[in-house]
């Protein structure tokens, strides 16, 4: 199976972030925009796992998030992974930058341990919106995405990470939630 940690986004997040993806799909061609119940803030894509390690898993991140206390988080401003001409994935940035980067490199050590190839040099945190298809020329998009650069999407308190399945079906990814790890520092 497919499987990712993040940090869950309560429904105040979720409404702004559907808000969004209504305002700019008329500006979109070929994007595969993400639903109310898709949006989360990944902090490690793991890619296939084998089931019969989860428990060892689901150990090290209780053991992490006994450590942690709850923190705020921001969304604010949109992104994109590729060119401005051919972008491949939209996004919302996320802060605090410095925690949920230390969080993410905190994952990719215990990760690594289980065989799982991390790399928390590129991580930058962002709540996806939407995936472009290959050939998409989304200019305009970006162009959209610019006027709303300042946008602020709202605060929340992360007060956990959820493990994930992810499941692609011909209707986009289900996310099937494994296991929650409360930070209990």
């Amino acid at each position: 199976m497919r499987s990712f940690i993040s940090i869950a986004l309560p429904d105040t997040i979720k409404v702004q972030l559907s808000a969004a993806v209504k305002r700019l799909s008329p500006q979109a061609v070929d994007v595969t925009w993400c639903t109310k119940d898709q949006f989360h803030l990944t902090l490690a894509f793991m890619g296939e796992t084998s089931p019969a390690i989860l428990p060892h898993v689901y150990e090290k991140l209780s053991q992490l998030c006994a450590t942690l206390q709850p923190f705020s988080c921001r969304a604010y401003g949109y992104g994109f992974f590729g060119t401005k001409r051919n972008p491949k994935t939209i996004w919302v940035g996320a802060e605090p930058i410095q925690e949920l980067g230390a969080l993410n490199e905190a994952l990719c050590e215990i990760l690594k341990r289980f065989g799982f190839k991390l790399e928390s040099d590129t991580f930058r945190p962002h709540i996806t919106l939407g995936r472009c298809k290959e050939r998409a020329r989304n200019h305009p998009l970006v162009l959209a995405m610019d006027e709303e650069q300042q946008l602020d999407f709202g605060s929340w308190t992360a007060e956990g990470l959820t493990l994930y399945e992810s499941r692609l079906t011909p209707k986009g990814s289900i996310y099937i939630k494994l296991n929650r790890f409360p930070f209990s520092g």
